[in-house]
């Protein structure tokens, strides 16, 4: 290692492929990134798994060309999943995207199983994530049932494949792995009755590693850390010290509870491992909604509005109540097949209105996850926030006042960065001491509505989210 030790971080997401250089105390001095396409044909979304590889070492190439490196890490979308080559590491198929829901009769045809699969996974059992889009790949290309009981392709998620193009090794870590509906969380390692139940082989399967550890090198660059993108924004927020509450905003919206090296459940939210290294690992619970970013760009360019006009602007009270589900409700209610809905708009309603209306609900979308991690018995004391909408300072208003919480705004907006950098510090310092630090905190706000005030509009939400799930 160089007197300074300098660290390159990936953050292979849903709308684009981030890369940075960082310092291990978290200083940014390089970014670089790539938009990522999306291909939608009703229920199916698909990436092209092979651009995405060619991305990721594109911007490798960009910030190692301009800084010494002395380890890699890797965040990635979660549940995105697709078939390759265990010899080439070439892509045999796309790359279903975590937001497709095309296997969704599929996943209804096994409906008796979803009590064992929540037992054994920690999820519910869902379209959404990767084993039902394993099956279908495995089943509709030609020979690749055979070649996966022999072991000759891989079918994984997306950080395993990117983790072969880097390393020449396929591999994944529990929290992502958690996301397939194949890991079992009891045991940390893959269930052989879930990989029947699917129809998976277990030959097929990415190896397991520690969520920091060496899994190889890149250019003589050692790989340290891999996470799922969302987990890895928790320890940003300083998620290795149980209790820590966090939302970060992205394509969806995520609330994370750290429960330390404890397993927590709650019917409405899912278990997951936070990450692991050769010290341990750290669990989560997790509450998910699926439109959060994707449902405001969708209203602002329907409007026509620039959210850099929204910055300081505060809510108003008086506007459209909407269901943000556009891609299907989350957590706590768990509908997949539910629709956006929008309520309480009438011809005085203007463009801003509906924004206004859209932001709002995925502030109370939040708030659900929020209430559930309450009913979990974990404490929050305070809700920590990261990603770009937190950027509306009347978002992040409305979740202090109408959830009655203490708000503490990031000054990393793309924690999952930082968390990425504690990993690795972790690793090539050998000590846990930078995860369990503090996170630095741009902003904190507190409630300024009576209990009374954020009562009733919370009880206003929840009645408009029950007629509207009845429709």
């Amino acid at each position: 290692m160089t007197n300074r030790t300098l660290v390159a971080v990936i953050d292979q997401g849903s709308t684009a492929t981030k890369g940075g250089v960082y310092t291990l105390e978290g200083e940014c001095l390089e970014a670089a990134t790539r938009p990522v396409e999306r291909f939608v044909d009703g229920p199916s979304v698909r990436n092209d798994a092979g651009r995405i590889a060619d991305d990721v070492e594109a911007i490798l190439d960009e910030l190692t060309s301009k800084h010494p490196i002395d380890a890699i890490g890797l965040a990635c979308q979660r549940s995105t999943c697709l078939l390759w080559d265990r010899q080439t590491g070439e892509p045999l198929t796309d790359a279903l995207s975590w937001q497709d829901r095309s296997q969704s009769e599929r996943v209804g045809a096994i409906e008796e199983h979803a009590a064992t699969v929540a037992e054994r996974t920690g999820l519910r059992l869902s379209p959404y994530y990767s084993a039902p889009k394993l099956a279908a790949l495995l089943q509709e290309t030609d020979g690749a049932g055979d070649r996966a009981e022999a072991g000759e392709l891989v079918a994984g998620t997306l950080d395993a494949f990117l983790v072969h193009r880097l390393t020449s090794r396929p591999s994944t870590e529990p929290g992502i792995a958690g996301r397939t509906l194949l890991y079992n969380l009891e045991s940390d390692t893959w269930d052989d009755n879930l990989c029947a139940l699917f129809d998976i082989p277990h030959a097929a399967l990415p190896d397991l590693a520690t969520s920091a550890g060496p899994r190889g090198a890149w250019r003589d660059i050692p790989l340290l850390a891999v996470a799922g993108d969302q987990q890895a924004s928790l320890v940003g927020h300083g998620g290795w010290r149980r209790g820590t509450v966090a939302a970060h905003f992205g394509t969806g919206a995520f609330v994370l509870a750290s429960t330390g090296p404890d397993l927590v459940r709650h019917t409405g939210l899912l278990t997951a491992v936070l990450a692991s290294t050769p010290r341990g690992r750290r669990l989560q619970i997790e509450g998910s909604v699926n439109s959060a970013g994707s449902a405001v760009d969708w209203a602002r360019a329907l409007v026509g509005a620039d959210l850099r006009d929204w910055a300081e602007r505060p809510l108003p009270g008086d506007v459209p109540l909407v269901l943000p589900a556009f891609t299907g409700l989350a957590a706590p209610w768990w509908e997949a097949e539910a629709t956006g809905v929008v309520a309480g708009h009438g011809l005085e309603t203007s463009g801003d209105d509906l924004l206004a209306g859209v932001l709002s609900g995925v502030a109370h979308r939040v708030l659900d996850c929020v209430e559930a991690v309450r009913e979990a018995g974990v404490d929050t004391s305070v809700l920590r926030l990261s990603g770009k909408l937190t950027r509306l300072a009347g978002l992040v208003r409305l979740l202090a006042d109408a959830g009655q919480i203490p708000v503490e705004v990031s000054a990393e907006e793309e924690t999952g960065n930082l968390g990425l950098v504690r990993l690795l510090h972790s690793q090539i310092d050998a000590t846990d001491t930078l995860l369990l630090a503090p996170s630095p905190t741009r902003q904190r706000i507190e409630p300024g509505w009576s209990e009374a005030r954020a009562d009733a509009v919370r009880s206003e939400w929840h009645e408009f989210r029950r007629r509207a799930m009845g429709m």
